[in-house]
């Protein structure tokens, strides 16, 4: 506890020393719809699954150089999830207590994130060395991390490499975390109303490459390469795969995934601006992993002005296709070592989009400070659906 008290002291003074401030304030919320859960006619996805939830928080981070060398950049955010009910489950299920003990874990949560990075870049260094530590927790989930990042700007600025390495450490249950688990020890008598509360444990590192080259004062590029490897309780408590006898739901079983999980993703983005303050790109991205799911995604997006710079706005819309894991099966008739009815992992293609808007306000003494709002929404195949929105501000000063 001193250890992280006297961390605490000195980021608080350093940014209360800071050359340079800046602050960005957010409010958002999101709301996300399941056809499946109002329809008889059930189309894709899992009718026993309601995957309809809302989701709402504040987030503040900054940026304050405290020095030639050193720059910090920390972020806090409070988020609330409300999940829909559970879907009754059909009465030809010869085992129904199996997802009423799911439904006790859906109720309303609130989420905690902290994180900080730190911009280290010598005097007269084109590179900057970034080392960061992420802390998050949630009831019945709770993460811990660190990153790293390296990048230079080299050739003048005009191609900026940058490798990057993070490591999460996640603990899982399907009841509440108390103290002792937040740091991986036993998380509390968690057992009422036949709640598993066995503490899980996930392990992810990733290791990325990137790079942005400015081809001309119009055209830019950027590229990047990441790789993921999870290791240790990847299944969801409580869970549930749906058995089939013909076309008849019967039984409730548990999921079933692997223990380990390697991604690889790609992404590769072309920006093209004819004029000052206006700009037209692409973006397209690639990813796949060795529980055979594959998704592609493009982007195209655009950015212009009011018909002044105090005034701009971006719009973007983006389709993707993604083939669902093998281990997602229609109707299963019997128990599989590996086996998921999770929806996020099974097979659509989704259209979304959406537009954002920035205004720089007048300033008010010494403090510039800008105006945003955005608004989202996106469609999937399987017939869910959601949107949202944010407010922001940013002030520098």
């Amino acid at each position: 506890m001193p250890v992280r008290f006297a961390a605490l002291l000195i980021v608080c003074c350093g940014v209360v020393s800071a050359q340079d401030k800046v602050v960005t304030l957010d409010i958002f919320a999101f709301n996300q719809e399941d056809g499946n859960a109002h329809v008889d006619d059930i189309g894709g996805g899992n009718p026993h699954i309601n995957e309809e939830f809302f989701y709402a928080g504040v987030r503040a981070s900054g940026r304050f150089k405290i020095s030639n060398v050193i720059t910090l950049r920390p972020t806090i955010g409070i988020s609330s999830i409300e999940p829909a009910r559970w879907i009754d489950p059909p009465d030809t299920i010869t085992n129904p207590e199996a997802l009423n003990t799911a439904t006790i874990t859906s109720a309303s949560a609130t989420n905690m994130t902290l994180a900080l990075i730190t911009d280290i870049q010598p005097d007269g260094s084109d590179w900057t060395l970034s080392p960061g530590a992420y802390f998050s927790y949630q009831p019945t989930y709770v993460s811990r991390g660190l990153d790293f990042l390296l990048s230079a700007e080299l050739l003048q600025g005009n191609f900026i490499p940058e490798f990057s390495y993070s490591f999460r450490w996640d603990s899982v249950t399907g009841g509440n975390l108390r103290v002792a688990g937040i740091w991986g020890g036993d998380p509390g008598d968690t057992s009422r109303n036949g709640i598993d509360k066995e503490l899980r444990n996930r392990f992810f590192h990733s290791v990325g490459l990137g790079f942005t080259q400015i081809l001309s004062p119009e055209w830019r590029i950027n590229a990047s390469l990441q790789f993921t490897r999870q290791d240790g309780f990847l299944s969801e408590p409580n869970a549930q795969v749906t058995l089939y006898n013909g076309d008849t739901p019967v039984r409730f079983s548990d999921e079933r995934l692997p223990n380990s999980r390697n991604r690889v993703q790609a992404n590769f983005r072309v920006k093209y601006s004819p004029w000052l303050g206006w700009a037209f790109g692409m973006d397209h991205s690639a990813y796949v992993d060795d529980w055979s799911i594959l998704n592609f995604a493009l982007e195209p997006n655009t950015e212009g002005t009011f018909g002044h710079d105090d005034a701009r706005w971006r719009l973007w819309y983006r389709i993707s296709y993604q083939r669902g894991t093998r281990f997602q099966r229609d109707n299963p008739e019997q128990r599989f070592k590996f086996q998921t009815d999770d929806p996020d992992l099974g097979t659509f293609n989704t259209h979304g989009g959406g537009v954002l808007l920035w205004f720089d306000m007048p300033e008010t003494g010494e403090t510039e400070w800008i105006l945003q709002v955005s608004f989202y929404g996106f469609y999937r195949s399987d017939k869910t659906w959601g949107y949202g929105g944010l407010l922001g501000s940013e002030f520098a000063w």
